[in-house]
């Protein structure tokens, strides 16, 4: 089809760009200029850390359960709301 010539082409394309990229994208200056000022990982005082004794560990696990019966009391008292007001509709 192509020729012995387009394989040639081909197999230089496939062996040199992969190494062409690296030496781009893997030298010093590439680094310095575009990924170093990234501030990837989070500061390390803003992040959340887990409870590690236990007493923390039952303090928060009786926080998220407050948390998560006042969301359902929440989610009730809005239902409640809707078929309420649905029902003064109806009438």
């Amino acid at each position: 089809m192509g020729g012995p010539r387009l394989e040639v082409f081909k197999f230089g394309f496939y062996v040199f760009f992969p190494v062409g990229a690296m030496l781009y994208f893997g030298g010093p200056e590439f680094y310095d200029k575009y990924v170093k000022g990234i501030k990837f990982w989070p500061d390390i005082n803003t992040t959340y850390k887990p409870p590690s004794t236990s007493e923390e560990v039952k303090s928060a696990l009786d926080k998220m359960k407050a948390e998560r019966e006042d969301r359902w009391r929440r989610a009730l008292v809005k239902k409640n709301d809707e078929s309420i007001t649905n029902d003064e509709k109806t009438l």
